[in-house]
């Protein structure tokens, strides 16, 4: 046999630098290591690029099968990014290449692999402990909510409906368990029902929030927003980005923060800073209970690949016991 298929690879570091020195002008010669968790294979590869005393990050996106993406998802990341920086917002944003665009590709062993290198992040992550920093998070979480009514691309991205968080993941489930009986299925199947169920009632009604839907973050958290001295966020990683409900993108961070299990001041003190800058309508505060269980369906399915890349760290008893 010539050649045996591969699911997924890790890519050379060096190699990597040097097509990144071939494709963008960074001024000089550059170093690049990889510094991705090797046991989270469900993310993408991420390495450290140093160019003298300027740091970068080179974003290696995993083949697009498993969230179904494709190459205009990955731009469309790239143009909201750039959308927030002219507006004034702290992120991460994607550095040009030489030719003026945002985005390159590998051709890696199993298949074509999209990259972008992105500018550092500096500081430390936030704490969800420290009440200052929560009340500054969800004013900024806000203020990226106003102004991405105003954004407008031509590229297409997967939104965060109930298809993408609810029916492709109960899926996934279903097959990981391959028909067995489990009580742990079971209960996951009829809280995501159950959630559902909430959620359509609360979205469709005539408290219907005009900009409860649009841009969001999809995945705010502690570790992808680092605060400098003076205090300052800056937020990176967007992977999870596109269009969705911005309840949910509330719920996911409160989960990321794991805010619920914390004091209640922790909480209050983040949607202090949120209801600041956009107050939410009652029916858009109510969905956020039932948008924190869809997130966790969600996160399930995710992890319950067939391929075994990814899965068994998180849920592996239920595929291992009944083998």
């Amino acid at each position: 046999m010539d050649h045996i298929a591969v699911t997924r690879s890790i890519v050379d570091a060096r190699a990597l630098g040097d097509v990144i020195a071939e494709e963008y002008d960074l001024g000089g010669p550059l170093t690049c290591k990889l510094i991705s968790k090797m046991l989270r294979t469900q993310d993408n590869d991420h390495y450290l690029v140093r160019v003298g005393e300027t740091k970068y990050v080179a974003r290696l996106y995993q083949l697009g099968e498993h969230l179904k993406r494709q190459e205009t998802d990955y731009r469309y990341e790239m143009e909201w990014l750039h959308f927030l920086k002219s507006k004034g917002v702290q992120v991460s944003i994607p550095i040009r290449q030489r030719d003026g665009g945002n985005l390159g590709f590998v051709n890696a062993p199993e298949g074509k692999r999209f990259y972008a290198l992105f500018s550092f992040a500096q500081g430390k992550p936030m704490s969800s402990r420290d009440e200052e920093q929560l009340f500054v998070m969800g004013q900024k979480m806000a203020e990226i909510h106003l102004l991405s009514n105003e954004f407008k691309t031509e590229q297409e991205r997967r939104p965060m409906d109930l298809q993408y968080l609810v029916d492709e993941p109960v899926e996934r489930l279903k097959q990981f368990w391959a028909g067995k009986e489990d009580e742990r299925l079971r209960l996951l199947l009829s809280s995501a029902e159950e959630a559902m169920v909430g959620i359509m009632s609360l979205l469709d009604n005539e408290e219907t929030t005009p900009d409860s839907w649009g841009p969001i973050g999809g995945d705010f958290h502690p570790y992808n927003t680092h605060i400098d001295a003076g205090g300052n966020p800056t937020f990176f990683n967007f992977d999870l980005c596109g269009y969705g409900w911005r309840a949910y993108d509330i719920a996911t961070f409160l989960l990321n923060a794991n805010l619920i299990h914390k004091s209640s001041d922790l909480s209050e003190s983040f949607f202090s800073g949120y209801y600041s800058k956009r107050p939410l309508s009652t029916n858009e505060h109510l969905a956020i209970a039932p948008f924190l269980t869809l997130r966790r369906v969600w996160l399930a399915g995710t992890f319950s690949t067939l391929d075994g890349v990814a899965g068994y760290t998180f849920i592996g008893p239920a595929r291992i016991e009944g083998q």
